[in-house]
């Protein structure tokens, strides 16, 4: 059964694509073999609002990843994130 890990990580994209290439999660770095798959988000999270507008949606890239070590992740860049840097 997958796991949920709500951790930040760091990510280094293909320049040119914005494609993630690798990424660290504590600390250790993981080379991408390959995006299996990648999909938006432009869900509304779960909450009791009533009247949901545009600025409520989540604005994600999630992106399944085969690693060199054959480990699958999936990870995802929030694009409405305040602390990106």
């Amino acid at each position: 059964m997958p796991e949920f890990y709500s951790e930040k990580i760091k990510v280094v994209q293909d320049e040119k694509t914005k494609i993630p290439i690798s990424f660290v999660w504590r600390d250790k770095e993981y080379k991408i073999k390959e995006v299996i798959a990648s999909w938006p988000d432009y869900s509304f999270p779960k909450s009791g609002a009533k009247r949901k507008t545009w600025w409520q949606r989540r604005h994600r890239n999630y992106y399944r990843v085969l690693t060199n070590e054959d480990f699958v992740f999936e990870i995802y860049f929030d694009r409405g994130s305040k602390e990106q840097e």
